[in-house]
């Protein structure tokens, strides 16, 4: 086995990110101490990979929507409220539940109940670390105006994404308002709510409530869902007994196989746009992505609790994507997929046990035993 010294060389910036982040400002701590005299078989365990990357415990906060405790409550009721759907029976919370990682544990996003309209095409990503989206070895403290989200990347920041899934009809707006109707509707119900009124007054000020304010208070709140610390992150930060000896057979695996030419970086992602050819759900409609058939590379942090896997959830789990990549990396329309492999039947379970220390750190779980508008937290789905 390849030293761990090694692991990771398709990371630019060769330092141990152990900083705390505080207001988005800081940056990483410094070198981390070379492992060149070690030997591969001393039998001791080396210093963990100099290009490794933990996540800081704080993530950036944009400058025009600071964080405050009391922004960070209102946030969390609004996207467990579904008074913010048109039909008032979708949640942001529906599609992105805590018991299944923020996802859904669906192929594709449930949506509103209106029966009139075509259900979502798309797998619902988990927003856990949304707030690094962007972070990449090169730029470890994205900007979060340009964080890109979505599988097509068609927004940036946690606000846009915020906004998105509102104005969309089959997820949570429905056929009945349009996206020039469905904002005047909603803070029309939240201004009838006393206890909404008097949250969003303590938070923004006097006057009326507006949908930036709406959306800056639910991306407040979706920057706290982080789990840092995980064995991964208390690997590279130095702490060698982290992982275990099978986790760090596979994260040898996982870099010499080309994994990180795409998966790399903090989040271990590129946020780029790829070309992977997918295969569409039986029945169902094409997806062109962002319009080239591409889509974003996503994130493999908490990967282990958020199956199924592709943008269309095609692949029920890890051993079918290892599959497809086997087939993929033959003859890849992807430039990035050449020189990558997909691991073998006797090394994916190396590199599945590493790919679990990746979201083997708590996060905030809770679901509110009520909301203001008296609905069911999370919505009728």
């Amino acid at each position: 086995m390849a030293r761990l010294g090694e692991i990771l060389l398709m990371n630019v910036v060769m330092t141990v990110v152990t900083a705390v982040v505080l207001g988005g400002c800081a940056g990483p701590d410094g070198p981390a101490a070379a492992d060149d005299d070690v030997q591969p078989d001393a039998g001791v365990d080396p210093p963990p990979p100099p290009s490794g990357f933990a996540l800081p415990l704080e993530a950036p906060t944009p400058v025009d929507n600071p964080a405050t405790p009391a922004k960070i409550a209102l946030g969390r009721l609004l996207f467990w409220d579904p008074i913010l759907s048109g039909n008032g029976d979708t949640a942001c919370a529906s599609c992105h539940d805590p018991r299944t990682g923020y996802s859904d544990g669906l192929r594709t996003a449930i949506g509103t109940t209106d029966a009139s309209l075509t259900p979502p095409n798309r797998n619902s990503q988990t927003i856990l670390n949304t707030a690094w989206n962007g972070a990449v070895a090169s730029n470890l403290i994205p900007s979060c105006e340009q964080a890109p989200m979505f599988w097509d990347s068609r927004a940036h920041s946690l606000e846009l994404q915020a906004r998105g899934p509102l104005t969309a009809a089959a997820e949570m707006m429905g056929s009945t308002y349009t996206e020039t109707t469905i904002f005047p509707e909603v803070l029309s119900r939240l201004s009838t709510i006393p206890a909404y009124v008097t949250q969003f007054e303590a938070v923004f000020g006097a006057g009326p409530i507006t949908e930036a304010n709406l959306l800056k208070a639910i991306a407040a709140f979706e920057r706290t869902l982080t789990n840092p610390q995980t064995s991964y992150d208390r690997f590279v930060a130095g702490e060698l007994t982290a992982l275990t000896p099978q986790q760090k057979r596979g994260l040898d695996v996982f870099t010499q196989i080309g994994c990180p030419k795409c998966h790399g970086g903090p989040m271990f992602s590129d946020y780029k746009l790829h070309t992977l050819r997918v295969p569409d759900l039986p029945g169902a409609t094409h997806d062109a992505g962002d319009g080239s058939n591409r889509f974003r590379t996503p994130s493999l942090r908490n990967i282990t609790h958020t199956a199924p896997y592709m943008h269309d959830g095609v692949f029920p789990g890890l051993p079918q994507v290892f599959q497809f990549y086997r087939n993929a990396t033959q003859n890849p329309i992807d430039p990035d997929l050449r020189g990558v492999r997909t691991p073998t039947p006797q090394e994916a379970p190396d590199v599945e046990a590493f790919l679990g220390a990746l979201g083997d750190a708590p996060f905030d779980a809770s679901i509110p035993a009520a909301v203001p508008s008296g609905m069911t937290p999370g919505g009728a789905r």
